[in-house]
């Protein structure tokens, strides 16, 4: 396939084995559609577009992340509010939750920051490390609040969450996977 691939010369951005990676990918975790981007970070950027994300939105980041998810919210001029990990390194769902029900308000469709005045478009969840971050009541009180959730499970695909047997990345709303060498990992 390599040896075709490079002959056809359409070796990065279109050709017929893209559409093979997409089908494969889509088969190997369960969804319906899997789209090819240059990289993790285009894919945040591409997957907060589609969430509506605009200047000023803001968008739930965990602290211990990658710069790519912090990277796509700044390229759509939103800015990221910060929530702490838990001992999975995964972010905080309760402190998460709290932050949700007592920092901001539900107002005609949308979840506005008490202080920034700003609204909260979407949350970034990162599964790090191969973890599922534990991620139920989150996704409950986000779906009941119109946060939209994109989930960064770059460096955890083939990693299933609890009990729902369904690959991480396939839970909120859009999901990014990667395959960059610092993603692979061997035991």
């Amino acid at each position: 396939y390599l040896r075709d691939c490079i002959k056809s010369t359409w070796v990065s951005t279109s050709g017929k084995y893209i559409e093979k990676f997409e089908n494969k990918i889509s088969k190997f975790t369960r969804v319906n559609n899997a789209i090819y981007c240059i990289n993790g970070t285009h894919a945040l950027q591409i997957c907060l577009k589609v969430c509506g994300v605009s200047r000023d939105d803001e968008v739930i980041v965990p602290t211990l992340t990658f710069v790519a998810p912090i990277n796509a919210v700044c390229y759509n001029n939103a800015k990221p509010v910060f929530m702490d990990s838990d001992d999975n390194y995964n972010i905080d769902q309760s402190k998460t939750i709290s932050f949700i029900k007592e920092k901001t308000v539900y107002k005609n469709g949308q979840t506005i920051n008490k202080k920034t005045k700003k609204v909260i478009r979407a949350i970034i969840i990162v599964h790090v490390f191969g973890n599922a971050a534990n991620i139920d009541d989150l996704v409950n009180i986000c779906r009941k609040r119109n946060i939209k959730i994109i989930e960064d499970a770059s460096e955890s695909l083939g990693t299933f969450y609890k009990h729902n047997k369904v690959h991480t990345g396939t839970i909120g709303d859009l999901g990014v996977i990667s395959f960059n060498g610092n993603k692979i990992f061997t035991a």
